[in-house]
């Protein structure tokens, strides 16, 4: 849609400023304002106002007043006292506005990186001012732990002084206290032998002795086989020296120790008996070591690793050993259950996946296409609940197209149409906001819906179909298809012979086209 220039704005000069009052039409929400050097650009859509001003002005000094009816610009003057005979330069040619539209935009862009780099510097400053007051509040606050702590650790050391101090003292001075044997001390090993008349004693072997173990081994030996060549017999009387010699009954317990490490019931755990051992005559004990070295040397011939396979390999046995195979149970796995597993995953505006590391950039982004969707004036996401209606919506677009915004009209009227899809008014709005941006074919197939959804034809639609009629006719004739676009229009006089608007485009292209009727 072409732009309306202002021409009814008046001005007036004093010797300092010049004061310019601009009217302002349809009551405008915003109005844009752009001064610099001698270029002033005031904009409201339909209606713009472009001066260049017969000398340079100092927009910061500068001042502008915005009212329901009208903008009152008070520009102050570069050269104070100077005269000008015209607001404008006059006759000025197509090239030199160009030029001097160029400068005063590439003056305001070095006005904003400058203004930009200053702030820059500002905010450099400032991060490092504060990080410097962080780095002395944190060393503050490390200093004071430190104090802290230092005063605790003394505090402890003070204490750990004084209990030191008490617990040299002697624990319950008067009391008298007992010794006791200890029974886990060393002692060193008993010699076993047999005297004059036969009888078994034992004493203490000496250092030497024990350092000297084939001569140990050797005695104790020749007495084991000896035993075991000549078993006691029942009648035997066998005099054994123990009248509770605690060396015999210790030299028992080891015998009995290692007959149970061999035969895998050690029960050394339980041997913290206080009295030893007894055993009520001495042919009982005579008879009980000969069989517990009988065991001893059986069980060491038995334990070698391999014994039990080298017998059965000697004697013509298979020795079969358990296997998993052997179990039919055992040797296949079950096979396992189907199952099924739904994953849901959260619905993303992105196609590629969720990333930590552009998941700021990425909101980023999605603020800055909020934003621009609410500069055109219409927005889904701030509409509240009563105002997701079709009806509302379609209201909502007529007012943005009244007054020229023709996108934020569009938006309405498509949101409405996911709503309800067989709203007659909002194809038929849309696409008068179509032909007004200049979407010539998108506001051809809205007519078209619009004119399929108005059936049966009747009385209440006919100036509906006919005003369909004539911008499809009009948006044909814009694509360059007057054989398509001229029937359009004549269908859409004849619903309404009287409408002067038809009358004139109708005309209007068959004299462009050359069509003669």
């Amino acid at each position: 849609m072409p732009a309306i220039v202002i021409k009814d704005y008046t001005w007036r000069q004093t010797s300092e400023f010049v004061m310019l009052n601009v009217p302002l039409r349809g009551h405008p929400a915003k109005v844009d304002l752009f001064v610099i050097d001698n270029y002033v650009k005031i904009s409201f859509p339909p209606f713009i106002l472009e001066l260049f001003l017969w000398a340079d002005i100092a927009e910061k000094e500068s001042e502008c007043t915005v009212t329901d009816t009208e903008a009152i610009l008070l520009l102050r003057k570069i050269q104070i006292g100077q005269e000008w005979p015209s607001l404008d330069i006059q006759n000025i040619d197509n090239e030199t506005r160009r030029k001097y539209r160029n400068r005063a935009l590439e003056r305001f862009q070095a006005d904003v990186e400058e203004r930009e780099r200053i702030k820059s510097e500002k905010r450099q400053c400032l991060q490092k001012e504060a990080v410097k007051e962080q780095i002395s509040i944190n060393t503050a606050t490390l200093n004071k732990i430190e104090a802290i702590r230092d005063a605790h650790r003394k505090q402890a050391m003070e204490d750990f002084e004084n209990w030191r101090s008490k617990a040299e003292l002697p624990f319950l001075p008067d009391a008298d206290g007992q010794i006791q044997e200890n029974r886990k001390a060393y002692k060193p090993p008993l010699k076993w032998f047999k005297d004059d008349n036969n009888t078994l004693k034992s004493r203490p072997m000496t250092d030497d002795e024990i350092f000297n173990n084939d001569t140990i081994d050797e005695g104790l030996r020749s007495v084991e086989l000896k035993e075991l060549e000549e078993p006691p017999t029942s009648g035997e009387n066998v005099n054994v020296a123990n009248d509770g010699n605690p060396e015999i009954n210790e030299k028992i317990e080891e015998i009995e120790t290692e007959r149970n490490f061999f035969d895998g019931t050690d029960d050394s755990s339980s041997e913290d008996s206080e009295s030893p051992r007894e055993f009520e005559s001495p042919s009982f004990a005579k008879e009980m070591e000969g069989k517990r070295l009988r065991k001893l040397y059986a069980k060491k011939r038995n334990t070698r690793p391999g014994a039990e396979f080298v017998k059965a390999v000697i004697n013509g046995e298979l020795v079969r050993r358990k296997s998993i195979f052997e179990e039919p149970s055992r040797s296949v796995p079950l096979p396992r259950r189907n199952s099924t597993i739904n994953v849901t995953f959260t619905d993303r505006k992105f196609p590629t996946p969720a990333r930590e590391s552009s998941h700021l950039e990425e909101q980023e982004w999605l603020e800055k296409q909020a934003e621009a969707r609410r500069k055109i004036g219409f927005d889904t996401d701030d509409l509240r609940l009563e105002e997701r209606d079709p009806q509302w919506l379609n209201d909502k677009g007529d007012e943005f197209l009244k007054v020229g915004n023709y996108l934020a009209a569009i938006s309405a009227y498509t949101c409405g149409i996911k709503i309800s899809d067989k709203m007659v008014s909002l194809y038929a709005n849309r696409s008068a906001a179509q032909y007004a941006l200049g979407n010539y074919r998108r506001c051809m197939e809205d007519c078209s819906k619009a004119l399929e959804l108005m059936v049966p034809k009747c009385e209440s639609n006919r100036e509906s179909r006919a005003r369909c009629h004539a911008r499809r006719g009009a948006a044909l004739c814009k694509l360059s298809s007057p054989q398509h676009g001229i029937p359009e229009l004549e269908a859409a006089l004849k619903l309404m012979p009287d409408d002067k608007s038809i009358q004139c485009d109708l005309l209007a292209a068959k004299q462009h086209f050359d069509v003669k009727d």
